[in-house]
C-alpha cells in the first residue's frame, strides 16, 4: 500500500474520479459527479474493468471479489467507499492510522 498514504477523504475520490474518467467516451456533456450513474457517464464493461485494474495499480492494492459487484461500480461515491474500505483494512492490519483519522 505506497500510494495511499496522503490520499484520503476528498484527494481520494478525486483520484477515483479521475481514474473513472480517462475510461469514459470523449463525448463530453455532463460532468462525473460523486452520485453520477457510472452507467449514464458511459462507462460500459470493459470500461469498468479498466476502471478496476487502473484502481489496483494505481493504489497498489487489490479489491476482493465482493467488492467487484455492480454496485460497487455504481457511481464514484461508491467505488471510492470501497477502496476507502480495502485502504482501512489494510491501515488497521498494520497499525497506521484509518483514511476517516485524517479527515477534519
Amino acid at each position: 500500500m505506497s500510494e495511499t498514504a496522503g490520499r484520503t477523504g476528498d484527494a481520494l475520490g478525486e483520484t477515483i474520479r479521475d481514474l473513472v474518467a480517462r475510461q469514459l467516451p470523449d463525448e463530453g456533456g455532463r460532468e462525473l459527479t460523486p452520485d453520477l450513474p457510472l452507467r449514464d457517464a458511459g462507462l460500459n464493461s470493459l470500461g469498468t474493468v479498466a476502471t478496476l485494474v487502473a484502481i489496483e495499480s494505481e493504489f497498489g492494492l487489490s479489491l476482493p471479489d465482493e467488492l467487484v459487484t455492480p454496485e460497487t461500480f455504481h457511481s464514484v461515491r461508491t467505488l471510492t467507499a470501497a477502496v476507502a474500505s480495502v485502504v482501512d483494512a489494510e491501515r488497521d492490519a498494520t497499525g497506521g492510522a484509518r483514511a476517516d483519522d485524517a479527515v477534519s
